[in-house]
């Protein structure tokens, strides 16, 4: 859906409205407005290390209005938070949509929540959606003035509380205050488009879905409801990242030619849940899982594994190996929109990983590492904390000699072949990137396809 000048947000609940206003010729004005009955609180998060709008979260009572400015090339999301009690310095929790217990987030909400998501055009399209993937709290509508295109209401009017079923439920004060998705409830591949069922093909909508689309058909449902959503354009590619992990994980981003900075460069991610971020044509770089990490309110801390510089926004660090590494090379008329992809275990391996592509055109096939190498890492290869193994280091970085790095004599194919260790993690991983020179089942190519990357995969 295009448009080119404001918004509204509604909170019908929750209202947003992409308004005609500007701040300058170049702004978008965000209007959230609250149609609830009850005070809310909208979270707000900004996708690409933009304008932190609104300051992150603020208070909204019944009726009540606020407006946000958002510069060209914006893109982020909004939601609304329930029930909340906060102190004089912003501290406190929330029924739903919490975002880590604070009125200002610095993260995105707890699902289950109903998210209105947005990329701001810089002079060109902008694309929007209301998202029900992680679940729905709050009614919430998106409605375009001002601007030309498609410029469609998009949203869910409907309460999904008073019919959730009851195996979706969220319940407090024996109220029904969010309903899940069938993936956070159930955790199953048939719900969460996982494993077998990791294509729009194989993943057809559900019964549960189904319930979501009727009563919201403006409104996205489920990973693969592809007819009514937003696209991003007709050249852009969408990055689904899902974290089917008992823990946390907190996704790296790093981008390779200047481009678009995806996620903010990095951010946390609860076992179960996804989140999406869109390309242009010609975007490259890489994505890569952190582990064990611990930050500030600021952002500053450490991780045990693929720690990008203390930071959780990487901001143009790579993961300090070892680590897991996803690579893609999105393309671009130039190359008749050929993209190229793989997962890399070149710089060793801390979680498993896997690309599946969707909606393209070509060899399209698999990529990835659906074993856990840790368990079975040679001792002179483990990185170790607490007593376990957490990664297991590439013999490049191990022994650092040129028939392990392929570097000097060793430095073309004929000279430098596969060794034990690289055979051991090729093996175990048959559809990743082994050592330098493993390139002949290890990279991969579609045309024009949209992505979803799994971390701990349960299957292709």
């Amino acid at each position: 859906m295009a448009i080119k000048h404001g918004v509204s947000l509604l909170l019908v609940s929750l209202a947003i409205f992409f308004q005609g206003s500007r701040v300058s010729a170049r702004d978008t004005v965000f209007t959230l407005k609250n149609l609830c009955s009850y005070t809310i609180w909208p979270g707000t998060l900004a996708g690409n290390n933009g304008a932190v709008l609104g300051g992150g979260g603020f208070s909204l009572a019944s009726g009540a209005s606020n407006q946000l400015s958002a510069p060209p090339g914006w893109s982020g999301r909004f939601w609304g938070r329930t029930g909340c009690n906060f102190d004089a310095s912003g501290n406190g929790v929330c029924t739903t949509g919490d975002c880590g217990g604070k009125l200002m987030c610095t993260g995105s909400g707890v699902p289950p929540v109903t998210l209105a998501e947005f990329t701001i055009g810089s002079g060109t399209q902008d694309f929007y959606d209301v998202s029900l993937v992680d679940g729905y709290n709050v009614g919430l509508g998106i409605q375009p003035s001002g601007g030309t295109g498609d410029c469609k209401y998009a949203g869910c009017v409907s309460d999904l509380n008073a019919s959730c079923p009851p195996e979706l439920q969220v319940t407090s004060a024996g109220s029904t205050v969010a309903c899940k998705s069938a993936c956070a409830a159930f955790n199953k591949p048939e719900y969460c488009c996982t494993g077998d069922y990791s294509t729009p093909a194989t993943c057809p909508p559900t019964d549960y879905s189904k319930v979501f689309k009727q009563a919201c058909p403006d409104a996205y449902s489920y990973a693969y409801d592809d007819e009514t959503r937003s696209r991003v354009s007709a050249r852009s590619t969408v990055f689904t990242v899902k974290n089917l992990c008992s823990y946390t994980i907190w996704p790296g981003t790093l981008t390779g030619n200047n481009g678009a900075v995806l996620g903010g460069g990095g951010f946390s991610l609860a076992p179960g849940a996804s989140n999406q971020f869109p390309a242009p044509a010609g975007w490259s770089g890489r994505f890569w899982a952190r582990t064990g990490c611990k930050f500030d309110e600021l952002g500053n801390g450490t991780c045990t594994t693929g720690d990008c510089g203390g930071k959780l926004n990487c901001s143009g660090n790579g993961g300090a190996p070892p680590v897991t590494l996803a690579e893609f090379t999105i393309g671009s008329n130039s190359n008749h929109f050929m993209d190229f992809y793989d997962v890399s275990l070149v710089d060793g391996f801390n979680v498993g990983m896997g690309i599946q592509p969707s909606g393209g055109s070509g060899d399209c096939k698999y990529a990835g590492c659906v074993a856990d190498l840790n368990p079975n890492c040679p001792p002179e290869l483990e990185v170790t904390s607490a007593g376990s193994t957490v990664a297991c280091k590439s013999a490049c970085a191990a022994f650092n000699t040129p028939e392990y790095c392929c570097t000097g004599d060793h430095s073309t194919p004929a000279t430098c072949p596969p060794t034990d260790y690289s055979k051991l993690f090729k093996q175990a991983c048959p559809d990743a990137y082994s050592y330098a020179y493993d390139d002949e089942t290890s990279t991969f190519t579609c045309s024009e396809a949209d992505y979803t990357i799994t971390f701990c995969p349960t299957g292709k």
